[in-house]
């Protein structure tokens, strides 16, 4: 049963990452070849600045920003800022 697993048994690993200045289009093929739903973004000293998400993406393409990822696009402009680490 779902309730009963730990956090360790679901979770991927190693946790991918990519800076906040990655063009989207490389975020987007991370995600694809490692079918995963979500990066950690790093700052130049690797430090944790946010995360980007499917669902960051999802919102993007759904009209709130218009448009085709654009190559000078970064993964910056759609992370979520709020993280939370334990």
């Amino acid at each position: 049963m779902v309730v009963e697993r730990r956090v360790s048994e679901v979770m991927t690993s190693p946790v991918r990452q990519l800076a906040s200045d990655t063009p989207l289009q490389e975020a987007v093929q991370l995600l694809s070849e490692h079918h995963i739903s979500g990066l950690a973004v790093v700052d130049a000293t690797g430090a944790l600045v946010g995360e980007l998400s499917e669902q960051d993406l999802m919102v993007r393409e759904s009209g709130f920003h218009s448009g085709p990822y654009r190559s000078e696009e970064h993964t910056s402009e759609l992370q979520s800022p709020y993280v939370i680490s334990y």
